[in-house]
């Protein structure tokens, strides 16, 4: 993109009011990151499921192919497709897919996942009616107890099926790891990788091509490097950071001021009249609402809006467009200064702490009504 386009884009995106910035630099410095934790032989497979976790997965594809990634993961046909139809031509894994999508998942050229005897049964049935190889990834449950076959039921007759069809191709076994951010107790973690490993060493016995294995996510690379086998899948190193000084969130969530007012002793903000004035103020209100991706119950848990470094929480009940924020008297705020919810005055750790969630909870429920900018 030339300079003049760079700047006609950066004046486009001042007339969104609320806007989620997206720092590409730092992007790069997370995808290096995770790279230098990494052997030469360990590919990565960026996971852009759910909107790249509410980040925006068209906006942001290109941009970590870009970066020597070859291997995209996705949640279900809808988002695969989705990068299909901009012209992603790489491969595109698909982790959950349902057994009634199979046949759009293979006719888009996307790889299923086959976690479930029914739907190996099903892939096999589409394979003898087509002439073409169909390649697919096996997904075994080692302890979470969510997605993939049992470990211990399913595994003689799975492979038993896989090598009586010619039309099918399985490119790689993998599981996921429950709880690999747990360095205290890492029992559960280690089970898991031991349980791969025997399942790894069993599928190398059965079969001669070469079949790749990923058990590792994002807090695997860093925590267990022995798990780290031909491949991990990444999505929270990339997007989020570890929260040290190389790897940090990529994401600022910004609005403005819509709008000043200054309210008496006694009056109520908002819906229900759940906040009412202890003395004369001055209030602000957003352009962001529940409808955004802000929930009411977290006016009581520390949400507030940042201007230069001071914290202006919300008051009232948050509505589907809007909330409103104490402006703490400060005399320079005007209807269309900006506001900041997370980003440099306060890291999406700490909101999301003080909210009580996860920050994938945070981005991945923002609406696609804010928009998406890289800066």
């Amino acid at each position: 993109m030339s300079l003049f386009a760079k700047n006609v884009m950066k004046m486009l995106n001042k007339f969104f009011s609320t806007r989620l910035e997206l720092n590409y630099k730092q992007l790069v410095k997370n995808l290096n990151y995770l790279k230098r934790n990494l052997g030469d032989k360990t590919e990565i497979i960026a996971v852009l499921k759910a909107n790249a976790y509410g980040f925006g997965d068209v906006l942001l594809v290109e941009k970590i192919l870009n970066q020597g990634i070859k291997i995209i993961a996705v949640a279900d046909f809808e988002e695969g497709a989705r990068l299909r139809k901009i012209g992603i031509k790489n491969p595109i894994i698909i982790m959950y897919p349902g057994v009634n999508n199979l046949e759009p998942i293979i006719e888009n050229n996307l790889e299923p996942t086959i976690y479930s005897l029914t739907m190996l049964k099903k892939l096999i049935n589409i394979a003898k009616q087509t002439n073409e190889i169909i390649p697919f990834h096996l997904k075994f449950d080692t302890g979470m107890n969510r997605y993939g076959f049992s470990q211990f039921s399913d595994l003689d007759e799975v492979i038993e099926r896989i090598k009586s069809q010619k039309n099918i191709f399985l490119k790689s076994v993998f599981s996921h790891f429950s709880s690999s951010n747990n360095i205290v107790d890492t029992t559960t973690t280690i089970n898991q990788i031991n349980n791969f490993k025997k399942l790894k060493q069993i599928f190398n016995l059965n079969f001669d091509h070469i079949v790749n294995y990923h058990i590792s996510n994002s807090f695997g690379v860093l925590n267990f490097p022995e798990a780290n086998f031909d491949m991990v899948r990444v999505g929270y190193g990339i997007y989020y950071g570890f929260n040290n000084s190389k790897s940090k969130c990529i994401a600022s969530l910004k609005s403005i001021v819509s709008q000043t007012k200054n309210i008496k002793l006694g009056d109520a903000v908002g819906y229900d009249r759940k906040f009412i004035a202890k003395k004369n103020m001055k209030i602000g209100i957003i352009p962001i609402g529940y409808a955004d991706g802000l929930r009411r119950s977290w006016v009581n848990k520390g949400l507030s809006f940042y201007y230069n470094g001071i914290s202006l929480p919300v008051i009232g009940e948050i509505s589907m467009d809007s909330c409103m924020i104490d402006l703490k008297e400060i005399n320079n705020i005007q209807p269309g200064s900006e506001v900041e919810l997370f980003g440099s005055n306060r890291d999406i750790f700490d909101l999301c702490s003080s909210l009580e969630i996860i920050p994938y909870e945070l981005t991945s429920c923002l609406s696609k009504r804010i928009r998406r900018v890289i800066v």
